[in-house]
């Protein structure tokens, strides 16, 4: 019974992250053209977009295989995190030590992005992936750190582990728990490449930096890889919020799976709806100022992570 459920949520995961990606992407665009004072295209343009990119033949500027592998790296990266979160209340791939793969296989697709830029000539693929590194520096120690805190609160190193441990933390513990979660809520946005961090792409700047060069269905693949990234971020954020919550109620095992599943999902929108309003109400920061930013919430989080590091084992 265990693996039929655990395969469900594999699934739903999967479909999860390839549809409801386009989606939300979709309304995020219908939201920002309505405080525009615009119409904007259909919630399902995104379907559209991608459809016709997986079904154009590329055009390849450079011989280097891992200009084409590149796009199907970060696909299945995107997709193989989206699996390492929970589900309602289960989570596919869960296992002692998995929040580190999911970091891994998360970092790949930016990793992926980063490595197609820098193999193609052209100035601003190499700007872009230069910006991409940059970022991956920055930003990603950041988010597991934030984790990292959790981790220590709970004593887990499991995802869902550490979802539901947050629901026991006592008072003290629970005042660390908030700052992780803003931590997490920083690094997430930045992160997703969310207006006004996404210096790396920069469609009016540099003319999407990595991607300038990719064209047909390796972009497609690209382009859907990077709104899985963003909806796997968001759904993290959610299930950090609603996983306890649920956890905290006591339901039972079906009714709890029910009821989390049915909040990841409408938070999941809500975030997504308000980020689109930040991003319609904000321009994009300079690349050396969100380095700045970045910076100061990295050593933000060290020091707090060394304190609770001492309060839970000393």
């Amino acid at each position: 019974m265990h693996y039929i459920s655990t395969l469900i949520a594999t699934v739903i995961a999967i479909v999860l992250g390839m549809g409801l990606a386009p989606l939300l992407d979709g309304i995020s665009r219908k939201v920002k053209a309505r405080l525009q004072y615009r119409q904007g295209p259909p919630i399902v343009q995104t379907f559209y977009d991608l459809a016709k990119l997986l079904r154009m033949e590329s055009v390849l500027p450079t011989e280097s295989r891992l200009f084409v592998l590149a796009p199907y790296i970060a696909f299945a990266s995107a997709l193989a995190a989206m699996t390492t979160l929970p589900i309602g209340t289960i989570q596919p791939l869960s296992f002692t030590g998995d929040i580190f793969v999911f970091l891994y296989v998360l970092a790949m697709v930016s990793i992926s992005m980063m490595l197609a830029g820098f193999v193609v000539p052209n100035t601003y693929s190499g700007i872009g992936a230069n910006r991409e590194m940059m970022l991956i520096l920055s930003i990603e120690p950041v988010l597991g750190m934030g984790i990292g805190i959790l981790a220590l609160l709970t004593g887990s190193l499991s995802l869902i582990d550490i979802m539901r441990g947050i629901a026991t933390l006592d008072f003290y513990k629970l005042l660390f728990a908030i700052v992780a979660y803003l931590l997490l809520m920083y690094a997430i946005y930045v992160e997703g490449g969310f207006i006004p961090f996404d210096v790396a792409e920069a469609e009016t700047e540099i003319l999407e930096g990595p991607l300038c060069e990719y064209s047909g269905r390796l972009l497609g693949f690209f382009k859907w890889a990077l709104l899985i990234k963003r909806v796997v971020l968001v759904w993290l954020y959610s299930s950090l919020i609603v996983i306890p919550i649920v956890t905290a109620l006591k339901l039972g095992a079906y009714l709890s799976f029910i009821v989390t599943f049915i909040l990841q999902l409408f938070l999941t929108v809500v975030m997504y709806v308000g980020i689109a309003v930040i991003e319609a109400l904000n321009a994009r920061y300079r690349i050396d100022h969100v380095i700045s930013y970045n910076t100061r919430v990295l050593l933000v989080s060290i020091l707090i992570f060394i304190v609770v590091a001492v309060s839970v084992y000393v």
